[in-house]
């Protein structure tokens, strides 16, 4: 038995009917861009978020690209990202024409809000919080130390994620989100979206999305082809409904790793009491990450690794670094993302478990000596 990291197809499966449904709804309109599917997820986004605009774009390197344009970035505006992300948190800025300012992050693997004070100058168009694997950054503390700049948050890995009752992406000014085929709203292909309560930056979020067109398709100021096509967006209208089931479930197998692993040398991000986690990635930190990998892959368990090599290690961003990278650095050499999806059977997540045990017993027991007290 082959356990993936990731298995999209099951669940696509599963409703394969209303999908094929959607697509023929899809091929009878009149018209197969920013249609009647696009206009029905973004009033489906602002029912869930409560937000006042929302609009679909072609992928989430494209919702944070245009969020940074929004705001007007010159040459030598300055925007502060964590170093632990994905690639395209840092190309967005560059692709923007803005200049990455790239700290380390803290015990909860996401930007590190102490060091933000050392790195927020004049230059500072706006800060960039990414709820990295699902697990919601320290937002408040934040904005307590951001006023005046812009936030916005990536949730490309955070959809349905919580402090109290307040949803990632209603705490900054603008939030983006990512809906590629293993995100937990996931589209069959690429998709993203941007939501705001700002009605100036919703304007011009619309300009930017299709070429700058005004109605009269003339181009007001530049723009880009970042349009979210309905059939991506019919797919996503289905899903949204069952989102939060899925990331209870998710929840639960993450639950049941933490319950079954807590006496072996591994280590967690930090996760606040006050937080829903939408485990969108389960990870862990172990000091024989890469001899674990080897071994579960050697049983048929393919995990996988977020993030590898942080930003400030890639060439492309070496220069953008401007506080030391203990935490980042640290963690990358030790996070191993473990199989999470809703469609996971129990089964086959006890044998992940069981692996990783046997692992631990033919290798001893060596101390993890990352703890989230020494950061």
């Amino acid at each position: 038995m082959k356990i993936k990291f990731s298995n999209p197809k099951v669940e696509n499966k599963k409703i394969e009917k209303k999908l094929l449904k959607i697509f023929k709804n899809v091929i009878n309109q009149d018209n197969y861009i920013l249609d009647v599917q696009n206009k029905k997820f973004e009033i489906n986004l602002k029912k869930y978020f409560s937000t006042k605009y929302a609009l679909g774009v072609k992928n989430g390197t494209d919702a944070l690209k245009l969020s940074l344009q929004s705001l007007n970035l010159k040459n030598k505006d300055e925007v502060i990202i964590p170093s632990l992300t994905a690639t395209a948190t840092g190309s967005a800025v560059l692709e923007a024409g803005g200049t990455p300012v790239i700290i380390d992050v803290d015990e909860t693997a996401n930007i590190n809000p102490k060091l933000l004070k050392k790195v927020i100058s004049k230059k500072t168009k706006a800060i960039i919080v990414v709820h990295l694997h699902g697990n919601m950054a320290k937002i408040k503390e934040i904005k307590r130390i951001a006023k005046g700049i812009t936030i916005i948050e990536d949730c490309a890995q955070s959809f349905g994620s919580k402090l109290k009752d307040k949803k990632a992406g209603t705490f900054g000014k603008i939030a983006c989100f990512s809906f590629y085929p293993t995100k937990n709203l996931s589209a069959i292909g690429d998709g993203g979206a941007i939501i705001t309560n700002d009605k100036k930056i919703f304007k011009k979020l619309l300009l930017l999305r299709q070429y700058g067109w005004d109605k009269n398709r003339i181009s007001i100021i530049n723009g880009s082809n970042s349009r979210l096509d309905e059939l991506q967006a019919g797919i996503l209208n289905l899903k949204i409904n069952s989102i939060d089931k899925n990331n209870i479930k998710r929840n639960n197998l993450a639950k049941n790793y933490l319950l079954k692993l807590k006496n072996l040398p591994l280590s967690f991000p930090y996760k606040s009491d006050q937080t829903f986690h939408s485990y969108h990635l389960f990870v862990a930190l172990s000091n024989e990450r890469d001899r674990l990998i080897k071994y579960l892959k050697n049983n048929n368990i393919y995990p996988s690794i977020h993030y590898k090599f942080p930003l400030h290690k890639m060439p492309s961003f070496k220069k953008y670094k401007k506080t030391s990278m203990k935490i980042s650095q640290e963690m990358s050499k030790k996070l191993i993302s473990l199989p999470v999806y809703p469609d996971l059977k129990l089964t086959e997540q006890e044998k992940i478990i069981k692996t990783i045990k046997d692992f631990y017993k033919k290798n001893g027991r060596k101390k993890n000596n990352y703890t989230s007290n020494s950061i």
